[in-house]
């Protein structure tokens, strides 16, 4: 083997190790880019529940299913949040929800009206909060798809096997060779896999209307229905 031999069989390795290190290297890159999505969406959840006490207090307030039954129409909000955990709290429970809003007002109704502001106002903006977190999940998410499909496609096993053995003369990159079926099967393990997340898993925050939009409708709900 001459000076030329070797320095090409010295490429060629050159050119294989770069393909292996390349490959480990934006694997890693994704499998953490996937595993802080994952802590993404755990924030998330946590988060959301945090709305819990909030849509409680909001029901409490309210006094009556009629009531809330009105404003989750209102707000359209079929699915009434958190409102399983709201029916197995104790009294006491609720009534303590409600003591850190001071409420004033010259009448009952007016102090019932500026509760209920209270804690809407406070649910609406930790909406708009967990809103914006969503957006930034999704953005993620859909971020991170755009790198595997790309991963996928510059590593795929069939285009780097037709790439080696261009350079060994049309030889079998593997030792003894490869079947259809096997080379299918072992660019479908090198693939990486596009993440999804269930709507259960991350259900979008409800998107509550400004305070301004629902007070006279909210004060006539407050007249005809509660307590």
């Amino acid at each position: 083997m001459d000076d030329m031999d070797k320095a090409l069989e010295a490429l060629k390795v050159q050119i294989k190790k770069e393909i292996v290190d390349n490959y480990f290297a934006e694997r890693r890159y994704l499998e953490e880019e996937s595993q802080a999505l994952d802590d993404e969406v755990a924030a998330y959840q946590k988060s959301r529940s945090r709305l819990s006490p909030l849509f409680a207090a909001l029901y409490a307030a309210l006094g009556r299913e009629a009531a809330i039954d009105r404003l989750m129409q209102l707000l359209t909000l079929a699915d009434w949040p958190f409102y399983e955990e709201f029916l197995h709290m104790p009294l006491a429970a609720r009534q303590n929800l409600l003591l850190k809003h001071r409420h004033w007002a010259f009448t009952a109704a007016g102090r019932h009206l500026q509760l209920v502001k209270d804690i809407y106002q406070e649910l609406a903006a930790a909406c708009d909060k967990l809103g914006e977190q969503y957006n930034k999940l999704l953005i993620h998410l859909k971020l991170l798809n755009e790198d595997i499909q790309k991963f996928n496609q510059t590593f795929d096993f069939g285009l780097i096997a037709a790439q080696i053995e261009a350079m060994e003369g049309g030889a079998a990159p593997i030792g003894g060779g490869l079947l259809s079926e096997e080379r299918e099967e072992l660019s479908t393990r090198m693939r990486f896999k596009t993440r999804k997340l269930k709507p259960e898993d991350v259900p979008p925050p409800p998107a509550l209307p400004p305070w301004s939009a629902v007070k006279g409708q909210v004060k006539e709900i407050l007249r005809t229905l509660s307590p």
